[in-house]
């Protein structure tokens, strides 16, 4: 199946030349995926698709396109692609696409990421049912007070392939396995407090296949007879489950589009300290084995491991080719692949020092966020407002969950206000962010 790709990306590249593109890019992928879904004790969805597409990018006459089909027909695509280089011409002019310069492509000769299992294809429809109805059986008539269950098996398989005319030429395989469980339980009135977890691997046989289903029937069973809590300052202890939702702002800050576009609360702070001298993020792009490692971006530019801010200093923009025409600035990379945030640069887990219950213990009592419901943050100030659930704990032990609060602030000086980076991140996830707390965090409630 690759080559039957590979010579439809080339034959569609020749296309592109041969009917006047000055440079093209063309990106092949086929992906095959499965979902298994039980609700309480009976399977309630099975899916299972194949899907290929082409992505034609198009530079003619200091124009630019982009386009996509799933039929590659030689007839059909022949036809496709002058259509394509014909709408093309009807474009505005932008002098600032163009493909990036060649030095920065990805040369080829790493090692392995570790990002594909080979046994994919030998896993059964069966085996793969079998381990949904497990995770829903943790949770299924265990708790009297327990209203509905669902839990999920799915996997996906996706291969790519990237080739220009600049000569540039790589491809990914990429496999991942995931368990999901949801419970919903009965509260006093009509509350139906529910909640969630999930497990994710690469490799197949690395999949935490149990207790996924106890985990998110103890988090729901958790959340019963929620307490109402006064307004005012509090410290902010966030799970790893969530804990991204605090960085992401600053990851969208910092990329070239919201900077050229006068949308980011970190323009012009390019080697500025702007956070605390122990806030450190980076990206492990090559790390063996994590989801999301890769070697090259989507424009081909090579790779490569980013002190992103360190010690609290922004060191570099995420800047594609285009905005680097635009803002007169180096080209980095489009966007982080694994992104690691730490007090002190090193990348490490597992220390019991810095583990949540150290952290709540430490932090003596706050507010301890297992979700966010709604919100946004403005991101040309940086301002942010945000529903949260959790728990409310005192001197390390949880007491009771909280309801109808919300967390308000500046991410900048929420960041500044970090007072412990935990050593837990989810391996589930590409963005890799452990516990956070912070202290005096402005919370609204009662």
């Amino acid at each position: 199946m690759p080559e039957n790709i590979k010579d439809t990306a080339r034959r569609a590249l020749e296309l592109s030349l041969k009917y006047g593109c000055q440079s093209a890019k063309i990106v092949t992928d086929i992906s095959t995926q499965s979902s298994y879904t039980v609700r309480d004790d009976k399977l309630d969805r099975l899916h299972q698709s194949t899907g290929s597409s082409l992505y034609l990018q198009l530079y003619v006459d200091e124009r630019y396109g982009c386009y996509s089909s799933n039929r590659t027909e030689p007839g059909e695509l022949e036809n496709f692609i002058k259509n394509a280089v014909a709408a093309t011409r009807l474009i505005a002019s932008d002098p600032f696409r163009s493909l990036p310069p060649k030095e920065l492509y990805y040369k080829g000769g790493k090692p392995d990421l570790k990002q594909y299992d080979p046994s994919f294809e030998n896993i059964s429809q069966q085996e793969k049912s079998q381990i949904a109805f497990s995770c829903a059986c943790e949770m299924y008539k265990k708790d009297k007070r327990i209203i509905s269950v669902n839990s999920e098996f799915g996997d996906s398989n996706d291969y790519t392939y990237m080739i220009d005319s600049q000569g540039f030429e790589g491809e990914s395989k990429e496999t991942l396995f995931t368990i999901s469980a949801e419970c919903s339980v009965k509260d006093k009135g009509d509350s139906r407090p529910e909640s969630w977890w999930y497990e994710s691997s690469i490799l197949f046989e690395n999949l935490k296949r149990e207790g996924c289903g106890i985990k998110a029937m103890e988090r729901a069973l958790a959340r019963l007879q929620p307490k109402k809590m006064k307004s005012g300052k509090y410290t902010m202890v966030v799970e790893n489950t969530v804990s991204s939702r605090l960085i992401s702002p600053v990851i969208s800050a910092l990329s070239g589009a919201a900077i050229q576009q006068n949308n980011s609360f970190l323009k012009d702070k390019l080697h500025s300290r702007i956070f605390p001298s122990d806030f450190y993020l980076s990206d492990k792009a090559h790390l063996i084995g994590a989801i999301g490692s890769r070697y090259f971006d989507g424009e081909g530019i090579a790779t490569k491991e980013m002190n992103i801010i360190e010690a609290g200093v922004i060191n570099c923009y995420f800047i594609n080719s285009y905005y680097s025409k635009k803002l007169d600035m180096p080209i980095t990379i489009e966007g982080p692949s694994v992104l690691t945030c730490t007090s002190d640069g090193s990348f490490t887990s597992g220390s019991a020092e810095k583990n949540l219950d150290s952290i709540l213990k430490k932090t003596d009592k706050g507010i301890f966020v297992t979700g966010f419901n709604g919100g946004n943050t403005n991101s040309s100030t940086g301002d942010f407002s945000f529903g949260v659930q959790g728990f409310y704990y005192e001197n390390g032990v949880i007491l009771h969950p909280i309801k109808e609060m919300n967390v308000t602030g500046n991410i900048v000086s929420l960041l500044n206000n970090l007072i412990f980076t935990g050593d837990d991140p989810r391996k589930s996830s590409r963005w890799l962010i452990p516990t956070l707390a912070f202290e005096s965090v402005n919370f609204s409630g009662t």
